[in-house]
C-alpha cells in the first residue's frame, strides 16, 4: 500500500504554490500561445494524475478524509486547467 498521507501532502504543496503562481501567470502581459499551451499541458497533467491517484487510493481501505483532500486537490488542479484553458482560448481568439 501506498503511503498516501505523503503523496497527498506532497500533491497539496504543488496545488498551494500553483494555486499562488498560475493566476499570475495567465494575467501576465504578454503571455504567448506557446506559453499558454505549456502552462493548460502541465495543469491537465496534473489533473489527471490526481485522477489517477483517486482511483488508486479507492483500492485500499483508507479513511474518509484521505478521499475528500484527494476530491479537493483533484478540483484544485482542475480548475487551474480550466483557467489555462480558458486563456489559451483567449490568446487563440485574438490572434
Amino acid at each position: 500500500m501506498a503511503n498516501w498521507l505523503e503523496v497527498l501532502r506532497e500533491k497539496n504543496e504543488l496545488a498551494v504554490m500553483l494555486g499562488k503562481k498560475i493566476p499570475q501567470m495567465l494575467t501576465h502581459e504578454p503571455l504567448t500561445l506557446g506559453q499558454a499551451t505549456e502552462l493548460y499541458k502541465l495543469l491537465e497533467g496534473h489533473a489527471r494524475g490526481m485522477e489517477e491517484i483517486l482511483e488508486k487510493m479507492e483500492q485500499d481501505d483508507l479513511p474518509e478524509s484521505y478521499y475528500q483532500v484527494a476530491e479537493d486537490l483533484d478540483n484544485i488542479f482542475n480548475n487551474l486547467a480550466a483557467a489555462a484553458a480558458e486563456k489559451l482560448s483567449e490568446i487563440r481568439d485574438s490572434a
